[in-house]
């Protein structure tokens, strides 16, 4: 669980030694441009379009499309120009609770995640990310149902450390399926595809690499697990494994806990909206996450 601030330096502004006062939280100013746009994961790489993004997460999800009362928490990096202006990856947040059609939220934008940490910068650039071939940086990144108060916490380790920094929570007061538990939990990448004329992006997944590059170069999310109830986290050995557009981005298992996901730069004659890699985990009891 979540032990104190000190959660070591991924950030850009950690460089800088700097905290908020008691009582006060850092958030990234919005510039307004005129005529405009428990797991541990790496990536991280330029988005070909400004309206488009790729990411690594997690999402807790329960609810359906088919009704629209879909909900779902969701945490990881991402690279989205339109958003950030920058091709940094960031820390990121989001939620829903209606399938993504009015009720959503990404980061402090608007009501909804209550931030207590004075450390942390939502929507922060991530520094340093790994390096091709050479040092890789994680984020161990762990979201949990407080049981006597039904507060979703987010908190938030580099490097698989023993230590995570508390960010804040969801209330359950934002949710309609969220209330009580997750039905799914999903790990994995998306990226968004604007092209037209039926010509795939060359926005990347993950590093850009394909799972058989190796350790050093691919994306990879590990050590995932779940608790139930009020137990203890425990590893995971079912998981299933959802590829929706495999010419371009592929997963691949290397072990029941780890996976490797990603893919290249890649022109072809085939155009989708969405993709995405999703490992998944569905329950039927209460999850403490």
């Amino acid at each position: 669980m979540a032990k104190n601030e000190d959660a070591g330096k991924w950030q850009i502004w950690h460089n800088t030694g700097m905290s908020c006062p008691e009582g006060t939280i850092p958030i990234r100013r919005v510039v307004s441009h005129k005529s405009g746009a428990a797991e541990r994961v790496t990536g991280g790489h330029e988005a070909r379009n400004a309206g488009e993004f790729s990411l690594g997460q997690i999402w807790l999800v329960s609810g359906s499309y088919d009704t629209n009362d879909l909900n779902s928490i969701e945490a990881g990096w991402q690279v989205y120009p339109h958003l950030y202006f920058d091709n940094q990856p960031r820390f990121f947040i989001f939620w829903t609770s209606d399938a993504y059609n009015i009720s959503w939220c990404y980061n402090l934008r608007c009501a909804g995640f209550i931030q207590t940490s004075r450390t942390i910068v939502i929507e922060g650039a991530i520094s340093p990310t790994s390096i091709s071939g050479g040092t890789q940086t994680d984020l161990t990144i762990q979201i949990w149902k407080d049981p006597n108060f039904g507060l979703w916490w987010l908190a938030v380790g580099l490097n698989n450390g023993t230590v995570l920094s508390p960010v804040g929570y969801w209330p359950i007061e934002i949710f309609t399926r969220l209330t009580e538990y997750a039905e799914i939990v999903q790990w994995g990448g998306e990226i968004v595809n604007e092209n037209s004329y039926d010509r795939h992006t060359t926005t990347q997944m993950g590093s850009g690499y394909f799972p058989d590059s190796g350790s050093k170069k691919t994306a990879y999310m590990c050590d995932l697990q779940i608790a139930r109830s009020k137990g203890d986290f425990e590893p995971l050995y079912d998981l299933k494994v959802r590829e929706t557009n495999p010419d371009y981005y592929k997963v691949k298992m290397s072990s029941n806990t780890s996976f490797y996901y990603g893919g290249s730069q890649h022109a072809g004659a085939f155009h989708f909206r969405l993709s995405s890699i999703i490992l998944y985990f569905s329950f039927s009891v209460f999850l403490l996450f």
